[in-house]
């Protein structure tokens, strides 16, 4: 199965509009190239990218130009009043200076990992975004493929009902028939009636769900096959897997690496702060001298807070308490998506077994059809034990039908669950999506 780029969606709107069929992974692709929720996702992340390179400025020098011109008066008061004068000068100044941080006790290097793994951690919400959205659309996408199935069988039990109305009429027009068996036969026909209009409007409700959460019609819709390659052969390793590679877990993970960074930041302000602060200043008529004069200087400072009220050590407590906040949200993550696999994996099992059962159900009821069918021409049995035969066989085939399609949405769930559904449907995300962000 080719993989789809969902930079290349442009390619599957342009050729699915006219197009007989319509893939779900194809549906998947362009969900995940349009749907506003991972638009904005991803600019979430971009603007947690930017905050991390904002971040880095820090170590970064800082230069700054400033310069000014206006009117300064000087008044200069000597104890010999003779020297007592003033000057009114246009003054004139321009200066250039550099600040490099030299180190602050760690504090710039603590926030420019948490704010990387900030940004790591958006970068997996996207993913866990962009994989649940597959599975909404697999969903949809299976509802509405069933929702064609199922009209088609209404639509083929409804003709059943009229021919063997028509057969019963016609005995009844002879004389040999019952006018109590035709008045049967017209109320199961007007069931038939009901449940075809009940999976038209199905078809209607699907088909509006697919084009909200998709962006389209849906048109020619396959019935799927999920890459079983994809699916774990034992819940064990299913639950393996997830652990390693859910974007959820991963985003609990690199929360904590986050916490552990502020709360490292938070104690930056114990140790003093040293950089580099260097300059040129000129200045013209300044001070009450008239002409130029020049002051370059290159320094190495220290600034050390010694008291702040206590609010740096209420901070790094506070700091403290919400990496334990971190660390208790990953437990529960673990737990959830332990739980979740295994309801997936077990609602798998469950499906598999049930479609076995009812195809059987299938089985026997259509071999049932043909045995009254011809039990009828010999006289042995009625239309209208015809005709609940083939309710029945109505009734096997639609539970059958729903049998089937759960156990293919239980497989995308079990994908889901593990988080590898994106993989197993062929979906390559664009490059930055999986650019890992180091701190």
């Amino acid at each position: 199965m080719n993989k789809l780029t969902i930079s290349t969606i442009a390619c599957f709107i342009a050729t699915s509009l006219p197009a007989a069929s319509q893939t779900l992974e194809q549906a998947v692709a362009t969900t995940l190239a349009t749907n506003p929720e991972i638009k904005a996702a991803y600019n979430e992340y971009v603007s947690k990218r930017y905050d991390a390179e904002a971040s880095v400025g820090a170590y970064r020098p800082k230069v700054d130009l400033d310069g000014g011109i206006g009117y300064e008066r000087t008044d200069f008061d000597r104890a010999d009043s003779l020297n007592n004068r003033n000057e009114s000068l246009t003054r004139k100044e321009v200066g250039i200076s550099l600040t490099q941080l030299l180190w602050d006790g760690n504090e710039t290097l603590n926030d420019m990992d948490r704010t990387a793994a900030e940004a790591e951690s958006v970068r997996y919400q996207l993913l866990a975004d962009a994989s649940d959205i597959a599975l909404e659309v697999s969903k949809i996408y299976l509802e509405a493929t069933k929702a064609y199935e199922i009209l088609s069988l209404s639509e083929a039990n409804l003709e059943v009902h009229k021919k063997i109305f028509a057969d019963i009429k016609k005995r009844v027009d002879s004389g040999i028939g019952s006018t109590a068996d035709l008045s049967q036969v017209e109320a199961r026909i007007a069931k038939a009636h009901g449940n075809l209009l009940a999976a038209q409007n199905n078809l209607f409700d699907t088909h509006t769900q697919f084009k909200r959460i998709v962006g389209q019609i849906p048109l020619g819709l396959k019935y799927p096959q999920a890459d079983l390659n994809a699916i774990p052969p034992t819940v064990d390793q299913a639950l393996k897997i997830a652990i390693e590679q859910h974007p959820v877990i991963r985003i609990s993970q690199v929360d904590v690496d986050s916490a552990r960074f502020q709360y490292q930041q938070t104690k930056g302000v114990n140790y003093p702060t040293f950089y580099i602060d260097a300059g040129h200043n000129w200045r013209d008529d300044a001070g009450g001298n008239i002409g130029t004069d020049n002051e370059t200087r290159a320094m190495v400072r220290m600034r050390y807070n010694l008291y702040n009220g206590g609010s740096d050590s209420d901070r790094t407590e506070a700091a403290a308490y919400q990496l334990n906040k971190a660390k208790d949200f990953r437990d529960r993550t673990f737990r959830m998506v332990e739980e979740g696999l295994n309801l997936s994996w077990t609602e798998l099992e469950f499906t598999v077994q049930q479609k076995e059962f009812l195809a059987d159900h299938v089985d026997s009821a259509s071999d049932t059809v043909v045995a009254y069918q011809k039990q009828y021409k010999i006289g042995k049995r009625t239309l209208l034990d015809v005709l609940n035969t083939e309710n029945e066989l109505f009734e096997a085939r639609k539970g059958y039908l729903d049998a089937k399609y759960a156990e293919q949405l239980a497989k995308y769930r079990v994908m889901n669950a593990t988080g590898n559904l994106l993989q197993g449907l062929r979906i390559d995300t664009p490059q930055e999506w999986n650019e890992k962000v180091e701190y």
